[in-house]
């Protein structure tokens, strides 16, 4: 009969809790991320797509004189900014037939971007004063489909692009992350596949003469989230900003807006890069070659041969701060030949645990360390 080993009891005891706080992390990183899967999908499928669609088909609309029978610009102020809203009724003759519209622009609801609402307002109800017409334009296919103005208003569509790329990326990817099927059960299946040692978030597989590496989207994925909101918060502070005081001579507003929101921007795309992309790396005596992946799309590769490889070593990636704590990240490079550096491992915690990966790496493959 054969005896289980302690340490093997062990391990085979904690498997079943591990797997249980892994599935218990997915769970909450997807409600987390519904929301902002819900802001970035809704603002594209309900905003910015039909925007396009409007833009695109009154390109080919005729332009037809009407008379404004209404016209006012609607102000909605808060504390922080106001918002306005033109409303406007007219009538037009189409092949001798009257009709009255209601639609101002391709975009209904009111905003304060830039100051297209109130230079469409001045200008519809100085015609309404004057009595004099103004050029709408007519659907051919359906005239009683007309707008009085069709431009696409690049400001407003890039300010909910924000909202489609970063929340709905940030959404998307990190629920592409959670509901994928799992890759460490196909990699459990293989010959000879471990887990890398506690604190490196990646399996590694010895293979013939060399290693193979893969580190997955979502490491770290509590760290990479807290950073994530940091960003939202700065984002949405500098958005906040009143829009009508950039058209004032006072560069404040623009620099509180760059200050906050630009580096909230970058903070919070950096953070959905970090989490959403992956890497897989095949080190041995035919060369190198890494596979980086964004949401599972390719995002770029390297294939280099054995000979342009000088060495391989620890370099410091990046370093987290909290309550105090000081953490420093570290990754491995292949160094080449011509100086360039291409990552093998990386979100390594502690040098320690970089240093003995690095070490097996060498030990394995042949290449040099030092």
């Amino acid at each position: 009969m054969t005896k289980r080993s302690p340490s093997t009891h062990a391990q085979g005891a904690r498997d079943p809790a591990a797997r249980g706080g892994k599935r218990a992390g997915g769970w909450l990183l997807g409600l987390f991320a519904l929301p902002f899967a819900a802001v970035g999908v809704g603002m594209l499928l309900l905003s910015v797509l039909p925007t396009l669609y409007d833009w695109a088909r009154m390109q080919w609309w005729q332009p037809v004189p009407a008379t404004v029978v209404a016209a006012r610009l609607e102000t909605s102020r808060s504390s922080k900014s106001s918002s306005y809203t033109v409303k406007a009724t007219y009538r037009y003759q189409v092949a001798g037939r009257e009709y009255q519209g209601e639609r101002v622009a391709i975009s209904g609801g009111g905003d304060n971007v830039g100051d297209f609402q109130e230079a469409l307002g001045a200008r519809l109800e100085q015609a309404l004063r004057d009595g004099a017409p103004v050029q709408v334009w007519v659907s051919p296919s359906d005239p009683a489909d007309a707008v009085i103005d069709r431009s696409l208003r690049p400001g407003l569509l890039a300010l909910k692009m924000v909202f489609v790329v970063v929340f709905g990326g940030v959404g998307v990817g990190l629920l592409v992350h959670v509901l994928r099927p799992a890759r460490a059960a196909q990699d459990r299946a293989g010959s000879g596949a471990q887990s890398l040692a506690a604190g490196m978030p990646g399996r590694v597989e010895r293979t013939p003469g060399g290693v193979a590496m893969y580190f997955p989207a979502g490491r770290w994925w509590g760290l990479k989230l807290a950073l994530a909101l940091v960003g939202a918060v700065f984002l949405t502070v500098g958005a906040l900003v009143p829009w009508e005081q950039e058209s004032s001579g006072d560069v404040a507003p623009w620099l509180f807006r760059l200050l906050f929101g630009g580096v909230g921007g970058v903070v919070l795309l950096a953070s959905f890069y970090t989490i959403a992309n992956s890497l897989r790396v095949q080190l041995d005596h035919t060369g190198l070659r890494t596979e980086r992946r964004l949401l599972g799309l390719m995002l770029r590769w390297h294939q280099v041969p054995p000979h342009d490889i000088a060495r391989l070593r620890v370099v410091e990636s990046y370093t987290v701060e909290s309550n105090g704590n000081r953490q420093v990240y570290f990754r491995i490079v292949a160094e080449l030949r011509g100086g360039r550096q291409i990552t093998i491992a990386q979100d390594l915690k502690g040098r320690a645990q970089a240093d003995k990966l690095l070490a097996s790496i060498g030990g394995w493959t042949g290449y040099a360390t030092r």
